[in-house]
């Protein structure tokens, strides 16, 4: 579940347009989430949002960013959570 929060903060970071361009202006290497059994797209998000954040724009950037159609993932897929 300490992952799952160091996820979280990473991804809020980069949704919000925190994590800007490193030094010599290189971008820093995308984070990834690996899904689990069980996992659903708006679980992943409830969980990094929290119980006061709303996941629906969360649940619509992993799903743009990982072109995930009808909200479709599978154990072991690997989630960009950036950029």
């Amino acid at each position: 579940m300490s992952s799952l929060v160091v996820v979280a903060g990473v991804l809020v970071t980069l949704l919000a347009g925190g994590a800007g361009a490193g030094p010599r202006g290189q971008r820093p290497a995308a984070r990834v989430y690996v899904v689990g059994p069980g996992d659903t797209l708006w679980g992943i998000a409830e969980s990094l949002v929290g119980p006061a954040g709303d996941p629906r724009p969360v649940v619509d950037r992993l799903a743009s960013v990982n072109r995930v159609r009808d909200g479709v993932i599978r154990p072991g897929q690997e989630l960009r959570l950036g950029p």
